[in-house]
C-alpha cells in the first residue's frame, strides 16, 4: 500500500460541527423554499395517479444513489486512514456495481414490475435505470468531501442538485411529460452531484487492487447490504399500497408520507452530512456530540410536523388543490412517525461512525420486515389504518434502535432517549394544548385560509418556546445559543443564565 492521502488534520470537531451545520442549515432553507415551491406547482401538474406510478418506480432510483453511496462511500468516511488503492478500488467497485444493477433493473422491468404494477411503472423504471451508473461514478469524489469536512462544498452541491432536480421536472411536467418528468428530474440531479463532485474532489482513475477492495468491501458489503433494508424500509407501503388499492391510493401515500416524513427528513441530512465523518474521528466524544446534534434535531423538528398535523386540513387543498384532500387524515397520523424516523436515522448514523455495519444491517432488515408485514396487514383498512400501523412501528423501532445503540455498555437507553425526545416532546404537546383551539375556533368562523395558518403557527411556535423555557429551560438556552453561532453576524442574543446541555 502507499502512503495514506487525503488525511485531514485533526479538527475542533465542535467547532467543525458548527461550521457544517451553518453551511448546511443556510442552504437547506434556500433548497427547501425551492422545492416546496415546485412541489406545489407539480402537484398542480401531475396527477395523483402519476404520482402512484412514480412513487413505486423511485425505489429504483433511491437504489441507485444509496447502495454505492452508503457502502462504498460510507466505508471510505469511516476508515482512519484511506490509501490511494483504496480510492482506486473503491472507484472500480462502485461503477462495477452500477452496472450490474442497471442490467438487473433493466430486466426486472418487464419480468417483474409490469406484471404487478402495470406498464407504466415499468417504463418509470426503466427510465431510471442509467442512474445506477451516474450516481456509481461520484461515489469517492463525494467521500472524499466528506473525509475532508468539506461542508460548504457539500452544501453547495446539494443546493445546485435541489435546483436541477425541480427546474427539470417543473420544465418538462409543463411541456406535458407527467410522470416523466419526475423521473428524468432524479436522472438530472444526480448527473449534477457527479460532475459537481468530480469537479471540487478528482479522484484517481479505476483499478482493482484485490487487498484494498477486501478492506473496503468488509465494511462496504453489510453496510450496501442495510442500505437496501433501508430502501425497502422507505418504500415497501408505496408499492404494497399500489398493488393492493392502485395507483391512486399510492399517489395520495406518497403525497402524505412526504409531507409528514420525507419532507422533514431533509432537516435530518444535516446529520448524514456532518455527523457522520465528525463521529467517526470524534473518539470518546462521540455520546456527547450525538446526543447534542440529535436533541437540535429534534427541537427543530417535532413543532414543525406537529404544526403541519393541526393545519393539514386546510394547508393542504389551498397549497396542493382540493383533489390531493384524501391526504390529509393519513398525513395527520404519520406526523408522529415522521418525528420517531428522524431520531431513528440519527442513531443510525452514529452506529455506522462507530463501525458497526452488522448491527445497522440487522437492524434495517428487522424495521423493513416488520414495517412491511405491517402495512400488508393494514390495507383492508384503507391510507388511514396503513398510517397507523406505519406510526406503531417505526416508534417501536425508535426505541430498538437506542437499546441496540448502548448494547454492550452500562448506558440505559431510557436515559439517552428521553434526553434526546423529552423536551422536543413535551415543548409538542404545549404547542397542541394552545394551538388546537385556537385552530377549531378560527375554522368555525370562517377566518380565510392564509390568515388561519399564519395565526396559528404564531401560536403554536409560541406555545412550544414558552413551555420549553419553563420545563427544559437548557433545551431552550440550545436554540438560543444555536441562532448565536449560526448566524455569527447577528446582533449578539442575551446569554441564557442556565447551562448549555451537552450531554444526557
Amino acid at each position: 500500500m502507499s502512503d495514506a492521502v487525503d488525511q485531514p488534520e485533526a479538527p475542533d470537531l465542535r467547532e467543525a460541527a458548527v461550521h457544517g451545520v451553518r453551511w448546511a442549515a443556510m442552504v437547506r432553507g434556500t433548497a427547501e423554499v425551492v422545492l416546496m415551491a415546485a412541489m406545489i406547482l407539480l402537484a398542480r401538474l401531475i396527477s395523483p395517479t402519476e404520482f402512484g406510478y412514480f412513487a413505486v418506480a423511485i425505489i429504483a432510483q433511491e437504489l441507485a444513489i444509496v447502495i454505492t453511496a452508503e457502502g462504498i462511500g460510507t466505508a471510505l468516511v469511516q476508515r482512519a486512514t484511506v490509501d490511494r488503492e483504496h480510492l482506486q478500488a473503491g472507484l472500480w467497485l462502485a461503477l462495477a456495481t452500477g452496472v450490474v444493477l442497471m442490467v438487473l433493473t433493466l430486466v426486472a422491468a418487464p419480468l417483474i414490475v409490469s406484471p404487478i404494477f402495470g406498464g407504466r411503472t415499468a417504463d418509470f423504471v426503466r427510465l431510471s435505470s442509467p442512474l445506477f451508473i451516474i450516481a456509481a461514478a461520484g461515489t469517492v469524489p463525494m467521500a472524499l468531501l466528506r473525509r475532508r469536512l468539506a461542508f460548504r462544498r457539500l452544501s453547495m452541491i446539494d443546493l445546485a442538485t435541489s435546483v436541477m432536480r425541480v427546474s427539470v421536472a417543473v420544465v418538462l411536467a409543463i411541456a406535458g411529460l407527467e410522470g416523466e418528468s419526475l423521473v428524468f428530474g432524479g436522472i438530472a440531479a444526480g448527473l449534477t452531484t457527479t460532475v459537481l463532485a468530480w469537479a471540487s474532489a478528482p479522484a484517481p482513475l479505476p483499478r482493482m487492487r484485490l487487498q484494498a477492495a477486501r478492506e473496503v468491501m468488509s465494511y462496504g458489503l453489510p453496510a450496501s447490504i442495510a442500505s437496501i433494508s433501508w430502501v425497502g424500509f422507505r418504500n415497501c407501503d408505496y408499492a404494497i399500497i399500489g398493488a393492493r388499492l392502485g395507483a391512486v391510493q399510492a399517489g395520495y401515500y406518497f403525497r402524505a408520507y412526504n409531507l409528514a416524513v420525507e419532507y422533514q427528513k431533509k432537516i435530518s441530512i444535516v446529520m448524514g452530512q456532518v455527523g457522520l465523518p465528525l463521529l467517526a474521528r470524534s473518539g470518546s466524544e462521540m455520546t456527547v456530540i450525538r446526543g447534542h446534534m440529535v436533541r437540535l434535531i429534534a427541537i427543530l423538528t417535532f413543532p414543525l410536523l406537529a404544526v403541519l398535523a393541526i393545519t393539514a386540513p386546510e394547508l393542504v387543498p389551498w397549497l396542493f388543490g382540493a383533489e390531493w384532500s384524501p391526504a390529509v387524515v393519513p398525513m395527520q397520523i404519520l406526523a408522529v412517525g415522521g418525528a420517531s424516523t428522524l431520531v431513528i436515522d440519527a442513531v443510525g448514523v452514529a452506529l455506522m461512525a462507530s463501525g458497526r455495519p452488522r448491527a445497522l444491517l440487522g437492524f434495517g432488515f428487522g424495521h423493513f420486515g416488520v414495517y412491511a408485514g405491517a402495512v400488508l396487514l393494514a390495507t383492508p383498512w384503507g391510507l388511514a389504518g396503513v398510517a397507523g400501523a406505519a406510526t406503531i412501528v417505526h416508534t417501536g423501532f425508535m426505541v430498538v434502535a437506542y437499546m441496540l445503540m448502548v448494547r454492550g455498555t452500562d448506558d440505559s437507553w431510557v436515559r439517552h432517549m428521553w434526553a434526546d425526545v423529552g423536551p422536543a416532546t413535551v415543548g409538542s404537546l404545549g404547542l397542541v394544548a394552545a394551538a388546537v383551539p385556537v385552530s377549531i375556533g378560527l375554522s368555525a368562523a370562517g377566518t380565510p385560509t392564509l390568515v388561519q395558518l399564519v395565526a396559528v403557527a404564531l401560536v403554536a411556535l409560541g406555545a412550544y418556546a414558552l413551555t420549553l423555557r419553563l420545563t427544559f429551560p437548557t433545551a431552550f438556552a440550545t436554540i438560543v445559543e444555536l441562532v448565536r453561532r449560526l448566524l455569527p453576524s447577528a446582533p449578539r442574543l442575551p446569554r441564557p443564565r442556565h447551562p448549555i446541555e451537552v450531554s444526557p
